[in-house]
């Protein structure tokens, strides 16, 4: 395919340029055989392959390799081409704003080791995380007098999805009139997909009362969740451990509801919010009435 008809096309889809020494790096690839079948169909009217094209076009931009081998890494496109077409541009966001402050450049490394970069000096340790990940990515917290949650974005490992973490922590005795919350040993519990949506339903208050056990690695953990009239009840469990209960208000519950919106669109970039609430209707509707006592 020549030069300029790629540009036209990536101008059509309102996309940064490519030099020919950029795209040499896409010869013989398969990479490469995407991004050309992706220009053909996206010219041929298939919009929905810009996202396919954007992964590849910012997967090639210099300040991305630079910032990934200046952090230590060796750069890997394809590995960086596959994250991005799940992630969107999350990941290259994460990436160049590494130099901006020490917190974030642990988040773009943590985010390569994510993906699979291997280092540049397989002798040489992981770089070190400037700060620790606590909490990651966009998150937010929620006190109560013996307890706090903190709501986080988070991805699951297996599939690349986005959901959110709900951690617990209890308070520390002993702490004085400035409450201290026992973080290093917080209960995190990471939702699923389909549990993220029936967590929303209860948020916009279509059920009354939510439980899911099985959670972690040795499958002890389990979070429950009750709709009280005025309130909304979290508690946090794993065996052996204390019990991390915390009353959620509403005005504190909305913005947990705009972040599973957030997270689940990310998910399913065709869809709209009208969308994800016609779907959480579909579901509660199709609930059993001793499960879902809210039902009208």
């Amino acid at each position: 395919m020549k030069l300029s008809t790629i540009l036209e096309t990536l101008a059509a889809a309102r996309l940064p340029s490519v030099t020919s020494e950029q795209l040499r790096h896409l010869v013989g690839t398969a990479e490469g055989k995407a991004f050309a079948d992706d220009l053909k169909w996206f010219a041929a009217g298939e919009t929905g392959r810009r996202e396919q094209l954007a992964a590849v076009v910012h997967a090639l931009a210099p300040a991305v390799r630079g910032t990934v081998e200046q952090l230590g890494f060796q750069f890997d496109l394809p590995a960086l081409i596959a994250a991005a077409k799940v992630d969107g541009s999350t990941g290259f966001d994460t990436i160049k704003a590494a130099n901006a402050n020490p917190g974030n450049r642990a988040r773009a490394i943590a985010y390569l080791q994510g993906v699979g970069m291997q280092l540049a000096n397989r002798t040489a340790a992981a770089p070190a995380l400037a700060t620790p990940l606590e909490p990651p990515y966009y998150s937010f917290k929620i006190f109560s007098s013996a307890a706090a949650l903190c709501i986080a974005e988070a991805t699951t490992r297996a599939e690349r999805k986005h959901t959110i973490n709900i951690e617990g922590a209890v308070v520390l005795a002993g702490g004085g009139a400035r409450k201290t919350f026992d973080w290093p040993n917080k209960i995190v519990v990471q939702l699923t997909v389909q549990e993220a949506y029936q967590v929303l339903a209860l948020l916009e208050n279509k059920i009354r009362s939510l439980r899911f056990d099985g959670h972690g690695r040795e499958h002890d953990k389990s979070l429950q969740i009750e709709f009280q009239d005025s309130h909304y009840y979290f508690r946090l469990i794993q065996r052996g451990r204390s019990v991390v209960a915390v009353p959620v208000r509403a005005v504190d519950s909305l913005q947990i509801v705009s972040l599973l919106y957030k997270q689940l669109l990310r998910n399913e970039s065709h869809l709209g919010i009208g969308d994800i609430r016609a779907m959480i209707d579909r579901m509660v509707a199709m609930m059993p009435i001793a499960v879902d006592p809210l039902r009208r």
